[in-house]
């Protein structure tokens, strides 16, 4: 009998268990035997049996299988098996760890299928049979799914009509915050240019006040001047009178004393009788004593200290200083660089002895680091002495420019408030004249240190006794006295 010829049967046939082979080959190499292969596929159709919720956790499930096979990228790589993929990573795990895992080949396999083929041929049937089975089971699962799926793309597309529902609204709240906050920029420009307009006006009208108050105060201050000019006018009254003068010893003697609480030491400044004034200036100013010995209550021992050969000291002249004032303390403001001497350097603590020695004190004050000591002038204070400015040239750094200017700023303020508040302003040399201050005639100096080498009195010799008081170098007095006067001109009124 002739064999007949394939048909497309039998390739089908071939086709299917050929397909069967590979695949129990592959549950082989994956599973190790047979056994679990099946036990597996018993589990796969429960599972497949399962409901619609298998469905929902299969991409948890996805996930918990890569962390299950270690190796957890977000590929597959179904299309490109790379490292960089799940499936790829794997294969080159097996690779890795051939000694681990089987090491089955294609060639073995198809071997083995040749030799199983005549018995899989009475199978076919049932396979296929359990395959149109297993079909029916997927399209009645498929249903499900398609169910579960659409019941969560409604469910989405609620979820995204709420969202853009609710962006459309957010969107709505901030447009208008936006233009509420536009409106207030706008709003915040306007005040702001408004304010720099009203800032310019406010600060030209300063200007402009500041300018008309300087010109006022510069008026003021001259016609001030020529007034006190015109007038020769002084509220300062003299302090006592020379009584007698012995002009033998240069000693004389004043109407104040114990009952006065006159101090011993005291300077005081004398003035001719026909003065125009006392406190006014050193053109008044005839000469300086030195108080040596309290006598009587309205009696006291002074010394000469500064003369005039043209306009000798004389009973009945007038005698001041404004560091002492019969029952009272006197009190001064100091501004400035105090140099006594003219040796460059500060003489502020020598000052300061002076009038503490006198009783008086110092209420304000500006030193020369720029600092503004005290509680401002008041009506108590006599006078604000002014002292030397610094000259802003000869800073030799930055930080020396900037202490000066500073000491400037604050003499000058001091000096406005002097003249706001009536205080009198007089210069360091004048303040010295007024108290009788002479360092190079005195023989004792307040706070110098040096003891006082003043006896207690004048002893009442002749003439020989006091021509040895008079000079402590052995020259006559007559010389003496000529040669602390020489370079001094003659009074203009002298017809000599």
């Amino acid at each position: 009998m002739a064999a007949s010829k394939p048909t497309a049967v039998h390739f089908s046939l071939i086709f299917f268990v050929m397909a069967a082979l590979i695949g129990a080959v592959m549950a082989y190499l994956n599973h190790k035997d047979l056994g679990e292969a099946n036990a597996k596929l018993e589990q796969a159709q429960k599972d497949s049996q399962r409901d619609g919720a298998a469905v929902r956790k299969l991409d948890e499930e996805l996930q918990a299988l890569k962390k299950l096979i270690g190796n957890e990228q977000e590929d597959v790589g179904l299309d490109s098996k790379t490292p960089n993929t799940v499936i790829g990573a794997t294969e080159q795990d097996i690779k890795t760890h051939a000694e681990v895992l089987a090491e089955p080949t294609i060639k073995n396999t198809l071997i083995k299928l040749s030799g199983q083929l005549n018995q899989t041929k009475t199978q076919l049937a049932e396979e296929q049979s359990a395959k149109n089975a297993l079909e029916a089971q997927f399209l009645a699962l498929k249903g499900e799914l398609d169910k579960v799926v659409d019941t969560h793309k409604t469910a989405r597309d609620n979820a995204e009509k709420d969202l853009a529902d609710n962006q459309k609204i957010k969107e709505e709240e901030v447009s208008a915050k936006d233009q509420q906050i536009s409106a207030l920029q706008k709003e915040n420009e306007e005040i702001l240019i408004e304010l720099d307009q009203l800032r310019e006006t406010d600060a030209k009208t300063i200007k402009d006040l500041e300018n008309k108050n300087n010109r006022l105060a510069s008026l003021v201050d001259t016609l001030r001047s020529r007034l006190d000019q015109i007038q020769k006018f002084s509220f300062e009254k003299p302090d006592g009178v020379i009584r007698t003068v012995d002009n033998s010893t240069g000693v004389v003697w004043i109407n104040l004393g114990q009952a006065d609480r006159l101090p011993k030491r005291m300077t005081f400044s004398v003035y001719r009788k026909s003065h125009q004034g006392i406190g006014r200036g050193e053109e008044d100013i005839i000469g300086a004593i030195e108080v040596t010995k309290i006598l009587g209550p309205h009696l006291a021992e002074a010394r000469i200290v500064g003369d005039d050969i043209f306009q000798p000291i004389s009973p009945g002249d007038p005698i001041y200083t404004p560091l002492w004032g019969v029952g009272r303390p006197e009190t001064f403001a100091i501004s400035g660089i105090i140099d006594l001497d003219g040796d460059g350097k500060s003489d502020m603590d020598q000052l300061r002895q002076i009038i503490e020695n006198a009783n008086a004190k110092i209420d304000n004050e500006v030193t020369e680091d720029g600092e503004r000591l005290g509680n401002g002038l008041t009506v108590h204070t006599k006078f604000l002495v002014i002292g030397e400015s610094p000259n802003i040239d000869n800073a030799k750094t930055d930080e020396q420019r900037d202490k000066m200017q500073e000491v400037l700023s604050k003499m000058k303020e001091i000096s406005d408030e002097a003249r706001l508040k009536a205080v009198r302003v007089v210069g360091i040399n004048d303040f010295l004249s007024y108290i009788g201050y002479k360092p190079q005639r005195r023989l004792y100096v307040p706070g110098s240190g040096v003891p006082s080498k003043i006896k207690a009195g004048a002893k009442k010799t002749g003439t020989t006794a006091g021509l040895a008081n008079k000079s402590l170098t052995g020259t006559s007095p007559t010389s003496e006295i000529f040669r602390a006067k020489k370079g001094r001109k003659k009074p203009a009124n002298r017809p000599y």
